[in-house]
């Protein structure tokens, strides 16, 4: 099977290099490189498919003497694995393009590379080729869940309608909006969903009386928490819109990334940085249903990184949904994202 294999280290850095999901970017420890310090000269990461560092993930040496930059990404096919007593295996893997199939096909040199970058084994410790390899990858796929992520953008609020911002604002849901987040709690009954669902809910009113009316026909204790919150407006937050638009800062010619329209407000990727860990927390924890009642705005960004995109993607890709929309989405144990749909009106 081909998997894509992240760069997280090459010979070109001494020191241990470190990843920073929620910047997707790199940083160096303390400690040396074992690589540099044993002088192998390949590069490793690991596989996207399984997860990201910090949480699980199968770590990979890449067999090649191509040259990479941290973060690239390369199409490989696993043919070994050094086997260790703790756990933390290390695949072995060729590019696509390379003609071997197996550890033993190696050349002589690689191999001598890989005693050297591990010459120390315990019993049931050392290299395997690809069978046992795969035996490790299946195993860990296994015991992966496959999950089942549900987004709903809170339903009408009153700044909806009053010209107001919404941001922090605690704006209270109108009843036109409690009828809605009635209505979705049906539909989503009838999607497949019931009481065995887990819920995480923005603090913010309008999210909350969203999860209160859905929850009349679901019946979850939902999860409060401020770290869904929609974008924040800083000094904008609780204003007219008239006045949001009289005293926001300029807006550049080009799309800058750490614009905020006032100084105690977010930029797009304050938001961003915000939401990754809770990204990273549903998809890696051991709920296998999800639903995430927030805001358009972070529910956007949320979206993002379901779908794979990075911080770098939203200038030119984003997802816009009214309030009310619902979105689905599985990912398999094989780390396959699937969305069987996106902000849906349902109502």
């Amino acid at each position: 099977m081909i998997y894509t294999a992240k760069i997280e280290q090459t010979f070109a850095y001494p020191k241990r290099m470190k990843y920073i999901a929620k910047t997707d970017s790199f940083i160096e420890k303390d400690c040396d490189s074992l690589s540099y310090i044993r002088n192998v000269r390949q590069p490793s990461g690991w596989i996207m498919e399984s997860g990201t560092p910090p949480c699980e993930h199968l770590d990979v040496i890449v067999m090649t003497d191509k040259e990479y930059e941290l973060g690239d990404e390369e199409k490989v096919r696993i043919v070994g694995v050094f086997c260790r007593n703790d756990g933390d295996h290390k695949l072995v893997a060729v590019p696509v393009n390379r003609d071997v199939e197996d550890f033993s096909k190696l050349t002589d040199v690689e191999k001598e590379d890989m005693h050297r970058f591990y010459p120390f084994e315990d019993v049931g410790e050392g290299w395997f080729g690809r069978d046992k390899a795969e035996e490790i990858v299946k195993d860990f796929f296994d015991r992966k869940k496959r999950k089942e992520i549900i987004l709903v953008q809170h339903t009408q609020s009153e700044h909806h309608i009053n010209g107001m911002i919404g941001a922090w604002g605690d704006w209270e849901l109108t009843e036109y909006g409690k009828n809605q987040a009635y209505e979705i709690g049906k539909w989503l009954i009838n999607d497949g969903c019931d009481g065995n669902f887990n819920m995480y809910v923005s603090d913010l009113k309008r999210a909350m009386q969203t999860a209160e009316w859905i929850n009349k026909s679901l019946g979850i204790t939902p999860v409060v928490t401020n770290v869904i919150r929609e974008v924040n407006a800083g000094a904008g937050n609780g204003q007219s819109r008239e006045w949001y638009r009289n005293n926001e800062k300029p807006h550049s010619d080009y799309y800058d990334p750490d614009y905020r329209p006032f100084e105690d407000a977010e930029s797009d990727r304050d938001l961003w940085e915000r939401i990754y860990p809770f990204y990273q927390e549903i998809t890696s924890n051991n709920m296998e249903k999800i639903i995430v009642v927030s805001h358009g705005t972070t529910l956007s960004f949320l979206q993002s990184m379901l779908m794979g995109y990075k911080f770098e993607d939203i200038e030119r890709k984003r997802f816009n949904g009214p309030g009310g929309s619902v979105s689905k989405f599985v990912i398999e144990k094989n780390g396959k994202v699937i969305a069987n749909y996106i902000n849906q009106r349902v109502c």
